[in-house]
C-alpha cells in the first residue's frame, strides 16, 4: 500500500474509505484524496498529482484544503484547482456536497471525472480520474455544424444568400467566388434590377430582382469566367430566413458540358439529317429513272406485241386459207395465249407506273355500275368454267347510277376475280356480291375458298410485285403480283379503300369500298 498511498503509517486508508463507494475505485489508476473532517488532508493516491496537473511534491499530508490555492502557479489547469480547492477551503466538510459522477472540461482539453462522498467518520473521500472518451456537450452539433460548413464550401454548386430588403450577400460559397470573383459578389448589391422575364446578358440585374426565387424560375445565362472562358450558367432559387432576415438562396449550377454536348448532339442531328436528305433524295431519283424506264419500255414492248396477238389471232381464224399442220394451229393458239399474256402485265406496269409518276387521271363518266360488273362477270366465265369453280353473284335488281372512271372499275373487279380464280384449287367456290347503300355506298366483294393468305402477308400483298402465298404454289401461278396492288390504287384515287380477311387453307374475301358520294340516279 506504502507504494500507491502517501499516508501516515498509522492511518488505516482503507477503513476509512469502507462503505463510501458502491465500487472500490482503484488508487493505482484513479485518483483519491481523504479529507478529514476538519478539512486536513489524510492521505491520497499516487495518480492525484497527474490528473490534477500537479508538480511531484505540491501536496503535503495535514495542509488545508485552502492551501491548495497556493499551487494555482505550478498548475497546467489552474482554474480547475481553484474551483476544487474552494469547495473545500471553509473547513466545513458539510458545506462540500457530494458530487456523483460529476464531468468537467480543462482548459487543456482534458475531461475529468468528479466522484465525492461523505465518509463514516465524518470525513471526505474525493475520486478524480481522467475521461479519454468523453464527448462534451455541444461538440457533436459542433462538429456537424463545421461538417455542413465544409460540404457548403466544397459543393461543386455555385450557392449565393441574398438579403431581400438590401441585396446584401448574407452567404457565398467558394465555388461561386471561384468562378466569377469576390467582387462580382460584393458589387451584386449596387445592381440594377431586370425582370426575369426580360433577356439580359447582366447576371447580377437577374440576382437582385426578387421575382427571380418567388417564381421558382431557372434561367439559363451564358457569362465569363475568371479563367477567361465562359459558362453556361443555370440559375435556380427560392425565398428562405436566414439568421432571421427575408432573403434568397440562388443555386448556380455549371451546365456547360451540358451545353456543348446539346450543341455538338444537334450538328450530329443536322449532317445525319443532310445525309439522310440526300439519300432520299438519290433514292427518289433511282425510283424514278426506274419508273420512267418501265413506262417507256412498256410502250415499246406493246406495238411489237400487239403485231404479235394480231398476227396470230389472223392465223388462228385462218383468214386466209388453212394453215396445213394441226400441230401449228396448237403453236398459234400458243403464240396468242402467251402475246395477250404479256400484254396484260405490260399494261399493269404501264399503270405502275403512272400511278408513282402522279399521271394516273381518272376518265369520269356516269355509268351503270351494275351492267359493268355483269359485263365482267362475262368475261371472266369461261376460266372460272376452266377450272370447274362454283360461282355465285349478287347484284341489285336494277340499275345503279355511279360516277367514276368506268374502264377502271372493271379493272378492280377483273383483278380480283382472276385472283381468285388463280389461287383457288380447281372446283373451288367463288361468290361475289355488289350491296348499294345511302349511307355505305357502294360495296364489291368477292370471296373464295382458296389457299388463303398468311395473318403476317396481309399487308405485304399490297405491295407491288408481291404474291404472299405458299412459295412453290405461287411460283406456278401467272402474274407479277399487281394485281391488288393497283385494285387499291384504283379505289383510293376513287376516294374509297380495300380491305382484306383471309386464312391459310381457308379462303378469302376482299371487299372494295367506293363512297355514297359518287351514286347519282341515271337519265
Amino acid at each position: 500500500m506504502s507504494d500507491v498511498w502517501n499516508s501516515d503509517l498509522s492511518f488505516d486508508v482503507e477503513g476509512a474509505i469502507e462503505g463510501a463507494f458502491d465500487v472500490m475505485p482503484d488508487p493505482a489508476r484513479d485518483g483519491i484524496v481523504l479529507w478529514s473532517r476538519n478539512g486536513r488532508l489524510q492521505a491520497y493516491s499516487g495518480p492525484v498529482l497527474g490528473i490534477l496537473g500537479l508538480p511531484d511534491g505540491a501536496l503535503s499530508l495535514g495542509m488545508k484544503a485552502s492551501d491548495i490555492h497556493a499551487l494555482q502557479e505550478s498548475c497546467r489547469d489552474a482554474r480547475f484547482l481553484n474551483g476544487f480547492a474552494s469547495e473545500l477551503a471553509s473547513g466545513d466538510l458539510e458545506l462540500a456536497a457530494p458530487r456523483e459522477d460529476f464531468r468537467v472540461v480543462l482548459d487543456s482539453g482534458r475531461v475529468v471525472r468528479i466522484d465525492r462522498r461523505q465518509r463514516r467518520d465524518g470525513g471526505v473521500a474525493t475520486v478524480v480520474s481522467e475521461v479519454p472518451d468523453f464527448v462534451p456537450a455541444g461538440t457533436a452539433a459542433r462538429e456537424e455544424s463545421d461538417a455542413l460548413r465544409g460540404i457548403f464550401e466544397d459543393c461543386p454548386i455555385g450557392v449565393l444568400v441574398l438579403c431581400n430588403d438590401t441585396n446584401e450577400c448574407l452567404m457565398a460559397n467558394a465555388s461561386l467566388t471561384r468562378w466569377f470573383g469576390s467582387d462580382f459578389v460584393e458589387g451584386i448589391a449596387g445592381a440594377k434590377p431586370c425582370p426575369v422575364g426580360d433577356r439580359t446578358d447582366d447576371l447580377a440585374s437577374i440576382l437582385i430582382d426578387p421575382n427571380f426565387s418567388m417564381a421558382m424560375a431557372e434561367y439559363e445565362i451564358e457569362r465569363e469566367a475568371l479563367d477567361g472562358g465562359t459558362r453556361w450558367i443555370l440559375l435556380s432559387g427560392r425565398p428562405i430566413t436566414f439568421e432571421g432576415c427575408d432573403a434568397r438562396i440562388i443555386w448556380f449550377r455549371d451546365i456547360s458540358v451540358r451545353r456543348r454536348q446539346a450543341k455538338d448532339l444537334q450538328s450530329k442531328v443536322a449532317e445525319k439529317t443532310r445525309q439522310l436528305e440526300e439519300a432520299l433524295h438519290r433514292a427518289d431519283l433511282a425510283s424514278l429513272a426506274k419508273t420512267q424506264f418501265l413506262a417507256n419500255m412498256s410502250h415499246e414492248l406493246r406495238t411489237p406485241l400487239n403485231s404479235i396477238i394480231g398476227f396470230s389471232d389472223l392465223l388462228q381464224k385462218e383468214m386466209f386459207g388453212p394453215i396445213g399442220s394441226e400441230r401449228y394451229v396448237e403453236f398459234v393458239q400458243h403464240i396468242h395465249s402467251a402475246g395477250a399474256h404479256l400484254l396484260e402485265l405490260i399494261n399493269d406496269i404501264l399503270d405502275v407506273s403512272r400511278i408513282e409518276l402522279g399521271e394516273m387521271g381518272l376518265k369520269e363518266d356516269l355509268f351503270d355500275i351494275a351492267r359493268s360488273v355483269s359485263a365482267t362477270i362475262a368475261m371472266i366465265r369461261p376460266k372460272l368454267a376452266e377450272k370447274g369453280h362454283h360461282f355465285s353473284a349478287s347484284l341489285p335488281d336494277g340499275p345503279v347510277g355511279f360516277v367514276g372512271d368506268e374502264r377502271q372499275i372493271r379493272q378492280i373487279l377483273m383483278n380480283l376475280l382472276t385472283n381468285a380464280v388463280k389461287f383457288t384449287d380447281a372446283n373451288g367456290v367463288i361468290a361475289l356480291s355488289l350491296t348499294v347503300d345511302a349511307a355505305a355506298g357502294v360495296v364489291l366483294e368477292v370471296s373464295d375458298n382458296g389457299i388463303g393468305i398468311r395473318e403476317g402477308d396481309l399487308d405485304r400483298v399490297l405491295n407491288p410485285f408481291e404474291q404472299a402465298t405458299d412459295e412453290t404454289y405461287s411460283r406456278s401461278i401467272e402474274g407479277a403480283g399487281l394485281g391488288l396492288y393497283l385494285t387499291q390504287a384504283i379505289a383510293k384515287a376513287h376516294g374509297g379503300d380495300l380491305k382484306i380477311r383471309s386464312a391459310l387453307s381457308e379462303g378469302t374475301t376482299i371487299t372494295v369500298t367506293l363512297p355514297a358520294e359518287r351514286l347519282q340516279p341515271l337519265a
